[in-house]
């Protein structure tokens, strides 16, 4: 059995260990240790990561009981070895796993919500809190509260006891394991069945940012940021404030009504320009039908669009269907937009682009006189050709003669 030093030094950064088993690991090796300080992950943490004798730990999980390190090149049974934690990593990990204990009691004290699941990201943390949709003032008050015993640099320690003992401790939820309990206590603030790392005192943890709240099965999802994260954060939204306020040539204080008078600039803009776009649209719609081959139910006009904004196609389809022709128009680049649009009770245009979707790779659908979707660019030009054939023929269902 692997003895675990990240439980007796969760600040230890390098280690000597020895070599007792190593084995194939797909395209690696894996290794496991007489002793180890990387941490193999679990109860919403990542696991560590770092070098083992000068070679890259990619990935480190326990397997009944025993800790495997999964390598970048290879080390055989018997070598002694130095291990070196990625610390930035592992600190960083620390810091959002002990402020989210933190942050799940004030939860629970202010606003009387469990933590039902945490989840740590590359940028973001999550708990997914055991509430209908708390508002912007009781995240204000979680989030101060949090704060404060962060600020206060409590003591975290870490006790194992038995299974009767741990019952005798106020534990925000009851352990998932059998046999003895690891407790983690926030001095006097939280006490939690937890088999993470945590930093040795809450004033490590630094800061702790709520960032929002969004409804999740039934309850709410709470995504934060802690410590060295809530910096980087806090770097990139002085750097954005800045290149706006200088995008807008106005102070901080002066920013929102600055956009709000950009946004009522756009909005008369958009009442004048509207008029003129289906002023344009109907000219357009003119002399597409006039200049379109006719087929057996009118005009055929087929047209792809590259540089358009695939928002006007619709309207411009169902123009031309109104002067008795048939739109098969697309537009845009990549998953082309496309929209097909005629006279009702003259042709299926449904069941054309059904016909799109097996032969091009297409998806969309519709009723017999209109019809949309996507087109993969590459298929456009073929696609609209073989609509424009069926079109062309007339055929009643609008399947392939």
């Amino acid at each position: 059995m692997t003895q675990r030093l990240y439980y007796q030094d969760s600040q230890l950064r390098s280690f000597h260990a020895t070599v007792l088993e190593s084995r194939p690991d797909g395209e690696g090796v894996s290794a496991r240790l007489d002793v180890t300080a990387f941490y193999p992950g679990g109860g919403g943490q990542p696991a560590d990561r770092g070098r083992l004798g000068g070679v890259p730990v990619l990935d480190v999980a326990e397997e009944g009981g025993a800790i495997w390190h999964r390598l970048g090149g290879a080390l055989g049974p018997g070598a002694s070895i130095e291990g070196e934690l990625d610390w930035p990593r592992r600190f960083d990990h620390m810091q959002q796993h002990t402020g989210q204990h933190i942050l799940s009691r004030a939860f629970v004290d202010l606003a009387r919500a469990d933590t039902r699941s945490f989840h740590m990201g590359e940028e973001i943390v999550t708990i997914d809190v055991d509430h209908p949709g708390p508002d912007a003032d009781l995240l204000a008050r979680v989030e101060g509260r949090a704060n404060e015993i962060v600020w206060e640099d409590r003591e975290v320690r870490t006790v194992v006891v038995t299974p009767e003992r741990a019952r005798e401790f106020p534990l925000r939820k009851a352990p998932e394991v059998e046999g003895d309990v690891r407790v983690v206590e926030v001095d006097g603030f939280d006490w939690s069945a937890c088999g993470g790392t945590h930093v040795r005192r809450a004033g490590q943890v630094g800061l702790i940012a709520i960032l929002g709240a969004e409804r999740y099965k039934g309850g709410t999802r709470i995504p934060f940021v802690c410590g060295g994260r809530a910096l980087a954060r806090l770097r990139r939204a002085s750097s954005l404030l800045k290149g706006l306020c200088l995008e807008f040539t106005t102070g901080e204080p002066e920013l929102p009504r600055a956009i709000a008078r950009l946004k009522e600039e756009r909005g008369r803009l958009e009442s004048r320009l509207k008029p003129l776009l289906a002023e344009a649209l109907e000219r357009e719609a003119d002399a597409l039908v006039a200049g379109a081959p006719r087929g057996p139910h009118g005009a055929v006009v087929s047209r792809h669009f590259p540089d358009r904004d695939p928002g006007e196609i619709a309207p411009l389809a169902a123009l031309i269907a109104t002067r008795g022709g048939v739109a098969l128009l697309a537009a845009g680049r990549g998953s082309v937009r496309a929209h097909f649009c005629a006279p009702k009770g003259t042709i299926a245009l449904g069941e054309i682009f059904a016909d799109l979707c097996t032969r091009h790779g297409a998806k969309g659908g519709g009723r017999p006189e209109s019809a949309q979707g996507a087109i993969p660019e590459d298929h456009v030009a073929a696609a609209l050709d073989d609509a424009t054939r069926v079109a062309m023929a007339g055929t009643e269902k609008g399947t392939r003669e």
